[in-house]
């Protein structure tokens, strides 16, 4: 077969086929993680020429650095060798000394750079990604996690209707920055009773509570942010553009809070970078639809949908509550 730089991905009938299944994943739930063998079996394709072919699509600017999020259209330019994570990898390798006496935990950090800021990976896949061996990903992993370069986190797969998990898949990873928030000023802790008020009523299911546990609701969030953690963080942790309903709403809150109290912000390193947080939903600023951004909390979202084309000019919808489900 003509190597892959000679031909376009879309002249490439298993391009097609790769960027098409992507494209209908991303349709169907963009969150469901897919790895590199079970995309390869939609297509009919062993894992290392699965491989070969998402990073023909990279290369070419069809897909992000994630290999797994198509970008509709043909781009003029093809991506950059070094996408923004990977620079960001390799600026962190030559600049921190803990890196020179450990080669294979800067082959590790570049190689998770590769696919992205956060995904999901195993440590095969890594393993071929830098190089090295299974064993060395296994014994090399947790140093970057103790420089607080990565977290990962454990991704179980449940059996339905029993409770219990039947596997697990590929660890989740995002890359972190290495430096914590530090924590509120005297002058910016008089704003946290405000800004703990805000954030308790952007929690869509908490509600039914008594004036009582709304003050210890807002006090409790209070302690987090006084300790440095930005509101999208804490809104997060509370699954607050979740529509759905708790039984006990303040055990449920103080629960989640549990996660957070007592905990340092560990800023991701897109955020630092980038000055954009993790993908995120929102309130439309206009129709109070909920969408995907992961533009900074400071900023204006629209969702793009027909009220908001509609309008064109701004509505005031402070008065305007979305609606909870009862069960």
């Amino acid at each position: 077969m003509a190597p892959h730089r000679a031909i376009s991905p879309d002249n490439c009938p298993m391009c097609r086929r790769i960027f098409a299944a992507l494209e209908d994943r991303q349709k169907a739930d963009p969150e469901a993680p897919i790895t590199t063998e079970d995309l390869g079996s939609l297509v009919g394709l062993k894992k290392r020429a699965t491989q070969n072919h998402l990073a023909h699509l990279f290369q070419r600017g069809r897909i992000d650095a994630d290999r797994r999020t198509p970008i509709p259209g043909i781009p003029a330019v093809a991506q950059p060798q070094l996408p923004g994570a990977v620079e960001w990898a390799r600026r962190v390798v030559e600049s921190d000394p803990v890196f020179a006496p450990d080669p294979t935990c800067a082959k590790c950090l570049v190689a998770l750079a590769g696919f992205g800021w956060r995904g999901q990976i195993d440590p095969a896949e890594l393993a071929a990604a830098a190089g090295v061996s299974v064993r060395s990903i296994e014994r090399h992993r947790p140093h970057l996690v103790e420089w607080d370069y990565v977290r990962f986190r454990i991704a179980t797969v449940p059996t339905e209707g029993t409770g219990k998990f039947k596997g697990r898949k590929p660890s989740r990873f995002e890359l972190m920055s290495g430096f914590y928030a530090r924590p509120l000023t005297d002058e910016e802790r008089a704003h946290v009773p405000a800004r703990a008020a805000q954030i308790i009523d952007r929690v869509r299911w908490y509600v039914g509570v008594s004036p009582e546990e709304r003050f210890n609701a807002e006090t409790a969030v209070g302690f987090v942010l006084r300790a440095g953690w930005p509101e999208e963080a804490i809104l997060k942790a509370l699954d607050a553009s979740e529509d759905r309903h708790a039984f006990n709403p303040n055990g449920y809150l103080h629960k989640l809070l549990g996660k957070l109290r007592g905990q340092r912000y560990l800023i991701p390193a897109q955020e630092s970078v980038t000055g954009e947080g993790y993908r995120r939903l929102a309130e439309c600023s206009v129709c109070r639809n909920v969408t995907w951004t992961t533009a900074p909390a400071s900023h204006r979202v629209l969702c793009g949908g027909g009220t908001c084309l509609e309008a064109g000019s701004d509505h005031d919808t402070r008065d305007v509550r979305p609606l909870h489900r009862s069960a």
